[in-house]
Order: structure tokens, then C-alpha cells, then sequence
């Protein structure tokens, strides 16, 4: 652990999309972001989930989930509520409706718009959205906090993860050095673009990140309108990238580098995550990795 990294008083870890074991993804934030870092004077953590998911039997043939069950609300903030007192931290937890959403602001998306993507169903498109708006529900739901206390927003630097996703290395945060248009992500699994798992940014950097749902949802209309007008003769196909270009990954680096953010890609081993599935298939074995390393410090039982 760096003890002599410069000080800074307030980080923001945010968490969006779907909660999946979040018992043991949470605790690998406490031990390898919140209890690596005491150069931070306090965090705060911002979370936002949809309220409808554990309604129902859950499924995601791309991932090779099929009617599980997921967490509550109520779960989430029960996790929450117990291992915070270890660390003394309020998190808060804001919700809405998935099917509202799709209601409200999915219905303009096409069975067409899967071309633009490679190998994705309607479905997984979107999924790709249903997550951005989780992302800007959880940062905005941070801002509205902040004017509630009627002060400014004095987060000096933003942490962005996903409760699916099991960090395995310690990570040390910057809080001088880290420019506010600058954007640190993982190296791995990038697939042409950036890792949209986890990154840690700056004010302005974390404000375009979290709204990169504008940015996919311009992306897919402009490759409709780019057909059309191929179609009608009014360009050709130069400048269309290949369809195997296209994913969620490469949507946010177009997004971000848009948007003047400077993207600092870091070593092979910095934030080395694990997705968590919901039926679980996996944690034996990720227990068993924690019991031979020093995760076993984690405590998962």
C-alpha cells in the first residue's frame, strides 16, 4: 500500500447497472479502493439500480443467464447498512424502472440498429443503453445530493464501477496529477475502444463519461441517416467502419475523445476485474482464489 500519495478530501465511487452478488463485490471495493487508500479523507458512494429487475425471473442469454434471481433494492441496501460500519461510510442508493425506461426512452430503436453492432441481439443493444442510463442516474443522482447540502460539488475525484464486477487488485487513487479532463481506465478487454467496466476521472472527464448514453444513442442515428444516403446515392461507403468495430467499447472511446477527454489507458495489471454472473456459476472458484492470495483478508464467508 502507497501511504505517501498527495491528499484529498473527498472521492465519489459510483456504481451502475445491475447488482449481482453484490455481498462480495462490495467488499472488494472496501478492501481494494476505500482501505488502500488513506490519502482520501472521505468517500462518498452513489449507487442507482432498477427497482423492477427482481420482479422476475432473470435472463441473459449473452452472458448464459437464465431465470435467476436478483437482488432487491431492499438487499442492496441491507449489504450496505452492515459492512458500513466497518468503514464508516454512507452510501446511498437511488432507484427507478427499467420498464419505464424502455417505455419512455427505447421505443425509437430498431430490429436494423443491431447491424451496427457486432454479433449483438436487440436485446444486448438494449442492455447497452439500459446501462448508460443507470451510469447517468447514478452521477446525477450525486449532483442532486449536492444541492440539496446547497453546496458545491466538492468531489475531487470519481470512481466509476459496475456491481457485476469483482475489482482483484488494490488500487491506488490519484487525487493531484489526475487533470479534470483526464480519464484512467483498464488496459484489458478494451475490444478496439475502452474497458466501460471501471474508471477513476476528473470533473470533467466523470461528467462526459457519465452521459455517454447521448453519445450512443447519436452514434446509432447517424449510421441510419449514413444508410440512407448510401442507399440514395448521396455518399458512398467510405467512412463507415467495418461492422466488426462496432460495440459499446469503441461507441464510448468515439464519445469521450468528442468531448476532449484524454484517455490514459494504464498498465496490464492495473484494475484487473472479474464479471460476476447471477447464477453464480463462477464463485467457488472465485472463493478459492481468494482463499490463496491475500484476498483471504476479505473475509467472505
Amino acid at each position: 500500500m502507497q501511504h505517501n500519495l498527495a491528499a484529498c478530501k473527498k472521492a465519489a465511487l459510483i456504481f451502475f447497472g445491475v447488482p449481482k452478488h453484490f455481498p462480495i463485490i462490495w467488499k472488494s471495493y472496501i478492501q481494494n479502493i476505500i482501505k488502500q487508500n488513506p490519502q482520501i479523507e472521505e468517500f462518498e458512494v452513489y449507487m442507482h439500480m432498477y427497482e423492477d429487475l427482481h420482479q422476475h425471473p432473470f435472463s441473459n442469454s449473452k452472458n448464459g443467464e437464465l431465470n435467476e434471481t436478483l437482488e432487491s433494492p431492499d438487499d442492496i441496501r441491507a449489504v450496505f447498512d452492515n459492512e458500513n460500519n466497518e468503514v464508516h461510510i454512507q452510501a446511498k442508493l437511488t432507484t427507478t424502472s427499467q420498464a419505464k425506461f424502455d417505455e419512455l426512452e427505447l421505443t425509437w430503436l430498431q430490429e436494423s440498429d443491431k447491424t451496427f453492432f457486432y454479433n449483438y441481439s436487440l436485446t444486448t443493444v438494449k442492455n447497452v443503453f439500459r446501462q448508460g442510463n443507470s451510469l447517468r442516474e447514478a452521477y446525477n443522482y450525486l449532483l442532486t445530493e449536492k444541492r440539496k447540502e446547497q453546496s458545491n460539488n466538492d468531489i475531487d475525484v470519481y470512481i466509476f464501477a459496475r456491481p457485476d464486477t469483482f475489482l482483484m487488485s488494490p488500487i491506488d487513487v490519484p487525487c493531484l496529477g489526475l487533470g479534470d479532463d483526464e480519464i484512467w481506465v483498464p488496459s484489458r478487454n478494451s475490444w478496439w475502444g475502452i474497458n466501460d467496466r471501471f474508471a477513476i476521472a476528473g470533473s470533467h472527464a466523470a461528467n462526459v463519461y457519465a452521459n455517454r448514453i447521448y453519445g450512443y444513442k447519436d452514434a446509432v442515428l447517424a449510421r441510419r441517416i449514413n444508410l440512407i444516403e448510401i442507399e440514395l446515392g448521396m455518399r458512398e461507403t467510405v467512412g463507415i467502419p467495418p461492422q466488426q468495430f462496432n460495440n459499446s467499447e469503441t461507441l464510448l472511446r468515439t464519445w469521450l475523445l468528442g468531448n476532449n477527454v484524454k484517455i490514459i489507458p494504464q498498465m496490464e495489471k492495473w484494475a484487473k476485474l472479474l464479471r460476476v454472473r447471477a447464477g453464480g456459476r463462477i464463485l467457488p472458484k472465485l472463493m478459492e482464489w481468494i482463499r490463496l492470495t491475500n484476498g483471504s483478508s476479505l473475509n467472505y464467508n
